[in-house]
């Protein structure tokens, strides 16, 4: 009687006794019903782009035989029955360890007198003969054989099993990142500064690469560890 009102005296005539209300008014449950029904058909029918693959759950768990849906499209029982968890299993995805990109420099040459990025310090090791140093009351100690360094480390991963992505772990990146910053730190600590700044830079980078790889196996991560870089490896800027 409201919604008849308000129509009444929107549009300044009898809207409540038109034939198409009426018409309306006795089908609107069926009206109704049927949206309720296209909305739930709608979701039976799922397409997976190219370049991803899918989880298919019912009720929580794996469908057998119909665990890992690939690109093109698929049928499925209606939300909340069925769920899809997409993930771009042929897309080479990249993670960044030591640094956090930001924008473009516009100089095509940047000095290490300017930070490349936002970056962190790491200990590296340096088997050049430490010199002693001038201490007090004719101490004279050492100096530690470590030095500071700074450098990027991109490391690029690809989605090999999808399973063991998803469910082995809370979050697969969020791991990965960590396992691959605990191997940069400790391979670091372990290379010797003059070294991986001149010619063993390439060897360092497939050694990373492999470090990484045998421990994300280890958690059963389902990546593939394509390529690690030692880029921007310079001292601090300060």
């Amino acid at each position: 009687a409201t919604a008849a009102q308000t129509l009444d005296y929107q549009f300044g005539f009898k809207v409540s006794e038109t034939w198409f209300y009426s018409a309306f008014k006795k089908s609107l449950l069926w009206v109704v019903t049927l949206q309720i029904a296209v909305l739930l058909f709608s979701t039976c029918v799922v397409f997976i782009e190219p370049g991803e693959h899918a989880l298919l759950e019912r009720s929580g768990k794996l469908v057998s035989g119909r665990e890992v849906l690939g690109p093109g499209g698929h049928f499925k029982m209606p939300w909340p029955l069925d769920r899809v968890y997409r993930h771009r299993t042929e897309e080479i995805q990249t993670l960044n360890v030591g640094f956090t990109p930001e924008e473009e420099h516009e100089e095509t040459v940047i000095l290490w007198t300017k930070a490349h990025a936002k970056e962190e310090n790491f200990l590296v090791a340096n088997r050049a003969n430490a010199t002693p140093a001038a201490g007090l009351d004719g101490d004279s100690r050492k100096a530690p054989p470590v030095s500071l360094v700074t450098v990027s480390v991109p490391v690029q991963f690809q989605i090999t099993d999808i399973k063991d992505w998803f469910y082995n772990h809370e979050s697969g990146s969020n791991l990965l990142q960590q396992v691959a910053t605990r191997e940069v730190v400790r391979f670091l600590a372990s290379a010797d500064l003059d070294e991986i700044m001149t010619h063993a830079r390439m060897e360092s980078g497939l050694a990373l690469r492999d470090r990484i790889q045998t421990a994300a196996d280890g958690y059963k991560l389902g990546a593939k560890i394509l390529h690690v870089g030692l880029e921007d490896l310079h001292p601090p800027v300060k």
